[in-house]
């Protein structure tokens, strides 16, 4: 935690692949997760990191928020999950208009063959939980049970049917594999935030 809070961005906020330099959504999603589930075991998490955090989030939004870019503002759908499930870990509530307007437009985007997109989209719909997980739920564990690999030595994995969107071709079955068991363990590994206390005033801004 240290070193993420060290490696920030000082000017954009953000976090990049160089300590200190470039600030983007991708980044900043996994930092982010980082820092919450360390404050939930009760570590430091220096605020003004969270406020900075906050801040560059703000900057790649959408005039109404539903939307994030990877830079500069748009509505792409990956970077749009990143940006809105860590919105929801830094307090917005379920009936917040624009994580709302956020989850109908996920929802017509996907499950898709792009795993990065479906990792960060599954689990926003399983927090809010409802209709939209239900239906996002039973599309999702139907496409990656119909994509596992059944053959040779490749069996048990995910690469082939799932290899669209971001990353895939550069990172691998490995990738894929483990995005596609994060999503199908989405129940066991996260406790819905609104049932819980994912979303206290002290990890805020």
């Amino acid at each position: 935690l240290n070193f993420i809070m060290e490696s920030q961005d000082p000017i954009l906020g953000g976090w990049q692949y160089t300590p200190k330099r470039g600030s983007d959504t991708s980044a900043l999603g996994w930092q982010l997760m980082a820092l919450k589930s360390g404050h939930m075991a009760y570590l430091q998490v220096n605020p003004l990191t969270i406020k900075k955090a906050v801040g560059f989030l703000d900057s790649v939004q959408l005039p109404d928020g539903s939307g994030y870019g990877y830079r500069d503002p748009s509505d792409r759908p990956g970077t749009s999950a990143v940006g809105l499930l860590c919105r929801m870990y830094l307090g917005w509530k379920k009936d917040h208009p624009a994580l709302q307007r956020g989850v109908e437009f996920l929802a017509k985007k996907g499950p898709s063959s792009d795993l990065y997109f479906s990792y960060y989209a599954t689990q926003i719909m399983h927090h809010m939980e409802g209709d939209a997980w239900q239906a996002w739920n039973t599309k999702m564990k139907d496409m990656l049970l119909k994509s596992q690999a059944t053959d040779g030595h490749e069996a048990g994995s995910w690469f082939k049917g799932v290899d669209g969107g971001h990353g895939a071709h550069k990172a691998g079955r490995l990738y894929c594999t483990s995005l596609a068991t994060m999503m199908l363990e989405v129940y066991y590994r996260h406790l819905p935030i609104y049932r819980g206390a994912a979303t206290e005033d002290e990890f805020r801004e």
